[in-house]
């Protein structure tokens, strides 16, 4: 190996009888092989079994050797009786330009009976331009001479990879003396030219050159043997001859010969039976110089194609058999023997241990592919169908892939060929770099495909190629259109992480189709998302069959849905199974069907062992219907955290059961029907309930494959009949797999880096380092449970959080891991946090960890002046409190978490420094301290969650200091048993509440022991549940001792103590400098029987943890008992924490902050703290902190500074003010400043969060400042009210002056605002006391509530109008209009619209689209698809109606109103997807598929008005009766018609109200004014510059205006009613437009009023249009047939008038009204039969068919096209 030659030097003068060489079995690895010089007579060379790889030259002295080489060979010759073999070996040229088998310098000479062969090696090329077999030789000699009776062979090798060429000759070669160069049976795949020669080609003298039976599975780009310039034949032949290629090119020339010379001698060319695809197409470029014989593969056999010529007697003409003659050896007569290559079975053909940087094509062609410990750089295709032979071997064992290289394993892309059988196994595979593996397409009946032991992680997109139509889903493993009939893919013992946005762990593309006991197995999974999909199944999945789909024994971290199913699931006689599987922390459902689930034909889904600690949805959820049908459903002892488990509509068919057992929700087992159905499961009375300690067959088992089942060490075991496998006896049985690796113990390192993508820890680490390292607005994930199983360190060393990055440190699920923590399965964690910096980031430990784990937290500094998103905590409500450690379900048993020496500050409003949140803080046996810590924010430390202590737990706090308005409080209380929560030797300042606070229940019991002592505090001390809760003490112990407080009093709430030993200890209390006696503790809140104790008494229930000590010592210490700890004795050891080793590599950034506070002298001690230890001070007025900070730091930064400040530093950022009011309601309006309110002078007040103060400036408020957040409005901040409020006065709030700053906020009658305005208060650091860094904004908002109670009636009115208008549209089949109220829709939802504007037509833009909430693109699609969706529908009932009533087309159309709903429906929708289409394109953010959406969107609006036109003129031929002809009709006629009609009445009906409202034959007008509103929303749908709206409004009313002109002056409308109607709904639409652009302008009441006016009038116009429309269609659909043949005979007398008004004109118009009528078309006719006489009065439909056939009987045949 590396670089070492293994040389093997001839002697040709060597007196040897006989020389045998055999290299066998060796592993060359970048070294060289190199026989070289003569060897004499007899010598024997084999070199067989050997493993060659090479990645790179390997020099040799005394060698010129050009190119990487395997083996180098130098003037190699050999003769008498001798032979050289190369057979059996492995080869792999990774180095591109390669030349395998080298011959360099001198030429290879084969002399007198002797044989050089090459047989039944194995290559691997992945270089490119690589030749296998190079014969170099010189100018002066030859490249290769081969003599006297001797034989070059080249057989039975096997490529892989491509290739520039096999077999390359650089000068010319010589065969002569019937001799022979045989190329035979080699198979390959991409080459240029398989065999080539550079120079001529000497033949000599009964010679033989042969090319026959290759197989080229991609044909040669050139030619196969190409002879440049010429091949020499004098009494020889060559041969080409049952090659075979495979070309998508169509053509492949088997053989070129460039030029021939005359003077040749009886030499022959034979080519016979070459064939391209299966076909004989095979290309000669033969000189016709040449004796050339072509044969084809159904001719003769001939000799010279397959028998050395000159040892051949004869060759039989249909098996081409060989009859030799003396001399001649093996099938071709060779003149020597060549010995029979080496068997392969059993060989190694494997690939090992190199890496590949091309892309590779594994198997091609042959039976097994196989690559051991391989690196890849690029995709690796694995082709089965590809492959040769019956059984498909594919192994990838240990194989790495980087650079985003990615691993295809490619099936039959249709039914395989019956008889194939697949084995494919990938284990160990591992991919890191954005690469992934996909398995496509169908596998045979009886095929394995596993992945096993695989780590698949993703931590950005990974990217397969565009032939499997993936799009832009990514995803670590995808199954792709996979169909297993009989196969079975296994996915076991793997770690899928996808950290990257919108990332999916398993991806199933096109559904997963499983038969004939086909199965789909996930073994042993853990899957890792950020909040993606872990398994998604993009299709249905289908098992039948005797199938199997199972979940067993996985795990899945941080998903939406661990399993998501978009697709129907159809199983049927087959199994479907989640078992033992953990669903920790999904955001969503853990199992979601988003479809339909039918079970029948014997099936089953079995949920079994399974848990989910979600909090916010049900483990299993079913959009569609859940049906079964002789099948069952089964749940059996799953858990889950929330008291639903289910969320499905179950439908339980004959035969059909669901079974429960063991079940528990919410914490509870459940054991009744009553209770299940209460959990999701569905009706009561179908559910079949047994106990825990049942063993029933049905709940536990697959029922056809089991024949019993029994309790065996407490679990139910099925004992499996025939064709049952597993443990639930299912009908296909797991493959076996291989056993598990015992890797050595992996280490993680991320050193010295700034991480802006989240990284994944690897499963199976024993050791994680974070060590200098920046996490910048990155969330990674450190996972315990999938870590060594044996016990895991974690270092995080000089880390930086920044701009949002949260660590998170995550034990064990809440359900499962709090079962299995206390055990022995895994080792325990050893944390070390340390000099960690937290800038707006945060540290979050959350679940259960191992008994003995140490988790320390110190000598670090994290603040937080703004929320941090935890993303990974679902359900968690803290972000918004800015925590900068959280402790989310934590649980720990026999464990210890230890933070020391810390600076904690949240700079934020409401915020909360420390979290403890989730469902429960548990500690069994462990403790949690928080030691010598600087605690600043609103709340120190906040618990939400229950803490509950027992078995000897610790809850201590002790030797911190505490600047906050609220202490440490405990939300939901405490549970304490037989433990201790200790909050000792802590100081401080507390604005407000206690230092110690206690919420909901608190109880104590079994020697327990609550101790506060020794605190020095500003702000009271203990705040326990008031009545009628209580603190209860049983039996335990409550010590309030040797503290100091200021306030009114030191405790409030109530003590209850029971049981024996209980004690309430109280004493040396300080309270606003004096010292309490026991009688004043009443009245300082100490309520309840206590028992005092004096300063300076030695008390046990004072000092120690009762249960932990066994006496006190003379020098009042506490001698602990076997199992205490510390000064105390407290049941758990709390190690001390000195900090962490700082490595000197990165010197630190050290920053000293001093916090400074002065109160009134006291007689007790206050504490100070360092980094490094405690001591008392004589001084008590005085308070000092020092913090030592130590940050990890990029090259750049500069190596050391120091940073002093006075209260917080200066590289603190500055805090958010927080601003109110005392309006009323918290928050200003316009009409507070009007003087509409109190006349009490509204007061503005600035808040800074504790810690921070105002500074001691009398000239506070120059630093404010006030700052619009858009443009000013001119009549509110940007007019003279703004500058009133600039100018006012800042004053100190009387009640806390030093953080809270008023304004009397001034009034002004003429302030007005059209909507709400925002100003920003811009304060600068020098005004706060210390200063910080930046500057401190806050902001207040006055709300715009111009005529409140009109806006609001506005809205409902406008809304239940266009509600009235829009039914009456669709019912009156679109007479009437709802236009208007759209326009109105329009202008709310342009980006123009003031607030009043949004809130007077609040419902308006959904009557333009459903979907006016969401993005534009909804509209756009949403309408289309409501108007498409509606359209299709209505055009199959129509055609069902004619069918189920056997009526003819025009019949039916008229009775379902087709397509006359169709087109009112397609009317309605067009304005949202016309203006959605333009605000999509308009809008700032537009991305690609906005634009693409926004263009087809645009051009459908303008086509469909176009269309309609078109439709209408060409293909209906409307037209409307003139109104002269009804001059004569009775007033109620006219009135109703007073324009015309459309008759008869049964077209009226299918083509629609909207095309009757029209008048004369400009059919184009029904589609007039939606044309407009389309050019206004084009208008509305523009982002102007700001301050430029009316300029929009303007335009829009011209065009209005423009609209109603031609309504009016056309008179369109079909009654002048309806024409001077719409006419005044555009005009007030146009006068909105003003209005609104008035007050865009100059705001005013007046303009409110106006416009509430205006759209009242409007809706006024609407309602009228209504009623109008209802009533006329009421009157003609009851009684069109009076109304339209009154006293004169009917439709005939109506035409007889229309022919003597306008004979012309009208008889055109009544044929092709017939024949829309009739439906008939140009190529058909059709003839009702004879119309009844006497219809009868009232039917409809009689009526209409009369009129129609009497208008078809005057008509006869018209063409027809519909419309």
């Amino acid at each position: 190996r590396d670089g070492a030659v293994l040389l093997l030097l001839g002697n040709v003068h060597a007196a040897v009888g006989a020389l045998n060489i055999v290299v066998t079995g060796n592993t060359f690895s970048d070294a060289l092989l190199s026989p070289e010089g003569g060897f004499p007579p007899q010598t024997n060379i084999t070199m067989s079994g050997n493993r060659f790889t090479v990645t790179r030259l390997i020099p040799r002295s005394g060698l010129d050797i050009r190119r990487p080489s395997c083996v180098a060979m130098n003037g190699l010759a050999i003769s008498n009786d001798s032979a050289v073999v190369l057979s059996g070996n492995v080869f792999h040229a990774v180095a591109a330009s390669s030349s395998v088998i080298y011959f360099v310098g001198s030429a290879l000479r084969v002399l007198w009976h002797s044989v050089f062969a090459v047989m039944g090696n194995t290559f691997h090329v992945a270089g490119g331009n690589s030749t296998l077999i190079h014969l170099e030789g010189s100018s002066q000699s030859f490249s290769l001479s081969v003599l006297n009776n001797s034989a070059v062979v080249i057989r039975g090798n096997v490529v892989v990879g491509e290739l520039e060429h096999f077999m390359q000759f650089l000068w010319a070669s010589r065969v002569e003396s019937q001799s022979a160069v045989v190329f035979q049976s080699n198979e390959m795949q991409r080459s240029l030219a398989v065999f080539f020669s550079r120079s001529s080609y000497q033949i000599y003298y009964k010679s033989w050159l042969q090319l026959g039976d290759n197989l080229c599975r991609e044909s040669p780009s050139e030619d196969f043997a190409c002879i440049s310039p010429t091949a020499d034949l004098r009494d020889s032949t060559l041969s080409v001859s049952g090659n075979q290629f495979i070309s998508s090119r169509g053509t492949t020339t088997a053989l070129q010969i460039y030029l021939g010379f005359r003077d040749l001698t009886n030499g022959t060319i034979v080519a016979a039976c070459n064939t391209v695809n299966g076909e004989e197409e095979a290309n000669y470029a033969i000189p016709s110089v040449y004796n050339a014989t072509i044969l084809t593969c159904s001719d003769p056999c001939t000799l010279a194609a397959s028998c050395f010529p000159a040892y051949t007697t004869t060759a039989s003409s249909d098996g081409c058999a060989c009859t030799c003659a003396e001399g001649g050896h093996g099938d071709a007569c060779l003149p020597v023997a060549v010995p029979e290559p080496p068997s392969t079975d059993g060989a190694d053909v494997c690939v090992r241990d190199v890496r590949v940087d091309v892309e590779v094509n594994a198997g091609l062609g042959t039976s097994v592919a196989c690559y051991v410990g391989v690196t890849f750089a690029a995709d690796v295709v694995v082709d089965v169908e590809s492959m040769s032979g019956s059984v498909r071997n594919v192994t990838l064992a240990n194989c790495t892939f980087l650079g985003g290289a990615s691993l295809y394993v490619v099936g039959w892309r249709s039914d395989p060929p019956a008889g194939q059988r697949v084995d494919v196994l990938i284990s160990g595979l591992e991919s890191r770099s954005g690469g992934g593996v996909l398995v496509a397409n169908r596998f045979p009946p009886g095929s394995r495909v596993t992945v096993v032991d695989s780590v698949l992680i993703a931590e950005a997109c990974v990217a397969y190629r565009g032939a499997y139509g993936l799009g832009d889903a990514s995803a670590c493993l995808v199954l792709h259109s996979v169909n297993l009939t009989g196969s079975v893919l296994t996915i076991a013992r793997t770690h899928v992480a996808a950290v990257f946005r919108d990332a999916v762990g398993v991806l199933v593309v096109g559904g997963v189709a499983l038969s004939s006991r086909g199965a789909l197995y996930l073994d042993g999974l853990s899957v890792q998302t950020a909040l993606g999909l872990c398994v998604s199944v993009e299709g249905g999945v289908a098992a039948s069959g005797g199938s199997v789909v199972a979940f067993v024994d996985s795990d899945f971290l941080l998903c939406k849905h661990a399993v998501s199913v978009r697709g129907t699931v159809s199983v049927s006689g087959s199994a479907v199974a989640f078992m033992r599987s953990e669903f920790l922390l999904t955001e969503d459902y853990a199992v979601a069907f988003y479809s339909t689930v039918s079970l029948a034909g014997g099936s089953m889904l079995l949920a079994k062992d399974n848990v989910h600690d979600g909090a916010s949805r049900e483990m299993l959820y079913a959009a569609g219907a859940v049906t079964a049908a002789g099948s069952t459903l089964s749940f059996v002892r799953n858990r889950a955290l929330l008291p639903r488990m289910l969320s499905l509509s179950l439908s339980l068919a004959a035969g059909a059961h669901l079974r429960v057992a063991c079940n528990d929700a919410g914490g509870r087992v459940l054991s009744t029907a009553e209770e299940y159905a209460a959990a999701g499961f569905g009706d009561a009375g179908r559910i079949d309930v047994a106990g825990c300690d049942d063993c029933d067959r049905d709940i536990y088992c697959y029922a056809p494959g089991t024949a019993s089942a029994r309790m065996e060490n407490g679990v139910c075991v099925c004992v499996c009949g025939s064709g049952g496998y597993g443990e639930a006896c299912v009908p296909v049985e797991a493959p076996a797999l291989p056993p598990a690796v015992g890797t050595a113990s992996s280490v993680f390192v991320r050193e010295g880096v700034t991480v802006q993508s989240v990284f994944v820890v690897p499963a199976g680490a024993s050791e994680v380092t974070l060590r200098h390292v920046v996490l910048d607005g990155v969330s990674p994930v450190l996972y315990v449970p999938w870590m060594a199983r044996d016990g895991v360190r974690i270092v995080v060393q000089n880390v930086s959080l920044l701009n949002g990055a949260v660590l998170y440190v995550m034990g064990g699920g809440a359900l499962r891991g709090a079962m299995a923590a206390g055990s022995d399965e895994s080792g325990p964690v050893e944390l070390s946090v340390c000099d960690v910096e937290a800038l707006n980031g945060a540290l979050v430990l959350t679940g259960t960890f191992p008994a003995g784990s140490v988790l320390t937290v110190t000598d670090s500094v994290l603040v937080a002046a703004r929320p941090t998103s935890l993303v990974y905590l679902p359900g968690s409500q803290s972000s918004p409190y800015a925590p900068v450690l959280v402790l989310s379900g934590l649980r720990l048993v026999r464990s210890v978490l230890v933070v020391s020496g810390v600076a904690l500050v949240t700079v934020m409003t409401g915020g909360r420094t420390v979290v403890v949140d989730g469902a429960v803080l548990e500690l069994v046996g462990g403790g949690v301290a928080l030691d010598a810590a600087v605690l600043g924010g609103e709340v120190a430390l906040y618990a939400s969650a229950r803490v509950v202590a027992s078995g000897g737990a610790v809850l201590r706090v002790s030797g911190s200091q505490v600047y906050a308005a609220h202490g440490l409080v405990f939300g939901s209380g405490v549970a304490a048993n037989a433990s201790a929560v200790v909050v000792n030797d802590n100081a401080g300042v507390l604005t407000d509440g206690a230092l110690l606070v206690l919420r909901g229940s608190a109880s104590f019991a079994s020697g327990s022991w609550l101790s506060v002592r020794g605190n020095s505090i500003s702000g009271r001390l203990l705040s326990l549940p008031s009545y009628p809760r209580s603190a209860d003490l049983v039996q335990s112990t409550l010590t309030l001792y040797e503290n100091a407080g200021s306030g009114p009093v030191v405790m409030d709430g109530t003590v209850a103590l029971g049981g024996a030993g209980r004690n309430f200890v109280v004493g040396c209390l300080t309270l606003n400098g004096q010292a309490l006696q026991p009688m004043d503790y009443r009245s300082a809140g100490i309520i309840g029987e206590f028992r005092p104790v004096a300063c300076g008494v030695c008390d046990a229930n004072v000092h120690c943890f009762g249960a932990a000590t066994r006496a006190m010592s003379g020098s009042c210490r506490c001698r602990c008992a076997e199992g205490g700890y510390g000064r105390d004795c407290l049941p758990v050891y709390l190690p001390h924490v000195d900090g962490c080793n700082r490595t000197p590599a990165m010197p630190p950034l050290s920053h000293t902050v001093t916090l400074t506070e002065t109160r009134s002298p006291t007689p007790k001690w206050t504490p100070s703290l360092s980094t490094t230890h405690y001591s008392p001070t004589r001084y008590g007025p005085t308070k000092t902190l020092q913090v030592t900070e130590t940050v990890a730091l990029p090259p750049t930064r500069t190596p050391t500074a120091s940073v002093s400040g006075t209260l917080w530093w200066s590289e603190v950022a500055c805090p958010t003010l927080a601003v109110t009011t005392t309006a009323a309601g918290g928050s200003l309006t316009q009409n507070d400043i009007r003087g509409g309110g109190s006349a009490v002078p509204t007061l503005l007040m600035v808040a800074l969060p504790p810690p921070f103060r105002w500074a001691r400036d009398p000239q506070l408020g120059t630093h404010l400042s006030f700052v619009p957040v858009s443009t000013a409005q001119p009549r509110g901040f940007g007019g003279p009210w703004g500058a009133m409020l600039s100018n006012a006065t800042w004053m100190r709030n009387a009640t806390n002056p030093s953080t809270v700053l008023e304004l009397a906020v001034p009034m002004h009658r003429g302030y007005f605002v059209a909507a709400d305005e925002t100003i920003v208060i811009r304060c600068d650091a020098v005004a706060v006391f210390g200063g910080c860094k930046g500057v401190l904004l806050g902001s207040f908002t006055i709300r715009s509530n111009v005529l409140p109670a009109a806006a609001n009636a506005l809205s409902a009115i406008t809304g239940v109008v266009a509600g009235a208008a829009a039914v009456a549209v669709v019912v009156t089949g679109g007479l009437g209009s709802v236009l208007e109220m759209q326009a109105l829709g329009v202008f709310a939802r342009m980006p123009c619209a003031s607030a009043q504007e949004r809130a007077s037509t609040v419902a308006l833009p959904y009557f333009l689209s459903v979907f006016a909430a969401l993005d534009p693109l909804w509209m756009v699609v949403g309408n289309a698809l409501l108007a498409a969706v509606f359209g299709c529908v209505h055009c199959g009932v129509t055609a069902a109606f004619q069918r189920w009533r056997g009526v003819d087309t025009a019949s039916a159309w008229a009775a379902m109103r087709f397509p006359s709903l169709t087109y009112v429906v397609a009317h309605a929708m067009h304005l949202g997807i016309f203006f959605g289409s333009v605000l999509a394109l308009a809008m700032p953010g537009a991305r690609g598929h906005h634009r693409v959406v926004g263009v087809v969107g645009v051009l459908y609006g303008v086509a469909f008005p176009a269309g309609v036109c078109y439709l209408i003129a060409r293909h209906v031929g409307a037209s409307f009766t003139r109104y002269w002809q009804f001059s004569r009709k009775p007033l109620h006629e006219r009135l109703l018609y007073p324009v015309g009609y459309w008759h008869p009445a049964a077209q009226q009906r299918m083509y629609g109200g909207l095309l009757t409202t029209m008048r004369g034959s400009r059919v184009y007008w029904c589609v007039f004014q939606l044309s407009v509103l389309c050019v206004v929303g084009l208008i509305a749908a523009v982002h102007p510059p700001v301050g430029d709206c009316h300029v929009l409004y303007f335009c829009m009313a011209a065009v209005l205006v423009a609209g109603a002109g031609v309504i009016a002056f056309t008179n369109m409308m079909r009654s002048a009613f309806l024409t001077v109607m719409h006419t005044a709904g555009f005009v007030l639409l146009a006068a909105l437009c003003v209005v609104s652009a008035a007050n865009h302008l100059a705001p005013s009441d007046g303009g409110a009023r106006a416009y509430a006016a205006t759209v009242l009038l409007l809706t006024t116009v609407l309602l009228a249009v209504t009623v109008y429309g209802v009533v006329v269609w009421y009157a003609e659909d009851r009684h069109w047939q009076e109304l339209r043949e009154p006293r004169r005979g009917g439709l005939e007398a109506l035409l007889c008038d229309d022919e003597e008004g306008d004979e012309e004109t009208q008889k055109p118009h009544e044929m092709t009204l017939s024949s829309y009528a009739s439906g008939t078309t140009g190529a058909s006719s059709y003839r009702p039969p004879a119309p009844p006489l006497q219809p009868m009065a009232g039917d409809t439909r009689s009526d209409t068919l009369s009129l129609l056939d009497r208008a078809l009987s005057a008509n006869g045949k018209i063409g027809h096209a519909g419309m």
